[in-house]
């Protein structure tokens, strides 16, 4: 297991201040790579070690709504605060071939923990990119986070198949358009504090994920997060003021007695920024008019290098 590396991009701490999550693990990165590439990160945010002998992987295969039970596996091992666990097929002869081809030598070396080698007795780890992967707590039987949607086939990967980010479905087998779960490394943002629970809900992969290439093993081993602990005190963080708050016009208004160097206005997803102003002075009107009503989160960068965030609540 790899030690997180510390998370400096403040712009996510106004989110993190009035997040709910982080309080249980969820899968940081997911490999669906050629052949026997095949990789899932888990994340632990809490500030307490994990017994990860509570927690087990499952795998619901071309949109089945049950796994069976060489389809679910315990995981084990304690996790660290802050740490992570590569959990990658173990396909280790060099002399493999076919089915049997080896990971990759650059996989291996950043894996903490191999499992299933042999597919009729367990073959959770064998995913392609239209399996659904949860990842659910043993003791309360609850889904803690899933990957994918229970019950859904995206279509077939070897043909391009697969989850992406084209609603109002978001798959290969009804829209045609590229998919993101097969032959792709995805990352889960950073602004990301828990898992998805719902194994049902639509999977918009974009929403919570960034995609890489193939084959991309460079960042397993460490998860950037908001919940990666930053004190806000010792940054200098002010809670802003603004007018009307909430808002049922989309309008609100700044009044600060500071001066601004960058002013940022994020959506739910933290993304991008959906404002971004300079060196703005006195009273400043923040215009939400022209996007859905919904919690929205302000920060701004001070002169003096202090930080200040509001959560704007556009009705």
């Amino acid at each position: 297991m790899k030690k997180l590396a510390f998370f400096t991009f403040l712009v996510f701490i106004g989110q993190h201040m009035l997040a709910q999550g982080c309080n249980e693990l969820f899968i940081s990165e997911y490999i669906e790579g050629w052949s026997n590439n095949k990789a899932l990160e888990i994340y632990n945010p809490t500030d307490d070690t994990v017994d990860l002998s509570n927690y087990r992987l499952e795998r619901y295969s071309n949109g089945n709504t049950s796994a069976s039970e060489v389809q679910k596996i315990d995981l084990m091992g304690i996790l660290a605060a802050d740490d992570v666990i590569v959990v990658v097929i173990e396909k280790l002869d060099p002399d493999g071939s076919g089915n049997e081809a080896p990971v990759w030598e650059e996989l291996q070396y950043v894996t903490d923990l191999f499992l299933c080698p042999i597919y009729d007795e367990n073959n959770t780890m064998y995913f392609n990119g239209n399996d659904a992967m949860v990842l659910r707590k043993i003791d309360s039987n609850e889904v803690i986070d899933v990957f994918g949607k229970i019950g859904e086939n995206p279509g077939d990967p070897f043909e391009g198949g697969g989850w992406n980010d084209v609603g109002p479905d978001y798959t290969w087998s009804i829209n045609g358009e590229t998919s993101w779960t097969a032959n792709h490394t995805l990352i889960r943002k950073e602004a990301v504090d828990a898992g998805d629970i719902n194994p049902i809900d639509p999977f918009d992969v974009s929403v919570q994920w960034d995609s890489l290439a193939a084959n991309t093993f460079t960042n397993l081993g460490m998860h950037t997060s908001i919940c990666n602990g930053i004190n806000v005190e010792e940054i200098g963080f002010v809670e802003l003021s603004l007018y009307p708050n909430p808002s049922t016009t989309g309008l609100f208004t700044l009044n600060y007695s500071k001066n601004i160097k960058s002013l940022e206005v994020f959506g739910s997803n933290a993304a991008e920024a959906l404002i971004a102003r300079t060196n703005v002075r006195g009273s400043v009107q923040i215009d939400l008019t022209e996007h859905p009503a919904g919690i929205y989160i302000l920060r701004t960068l001070n002169d003096d290098g202090s930080f200040g965030w509001a959560r704007l609540i556009n009705q």
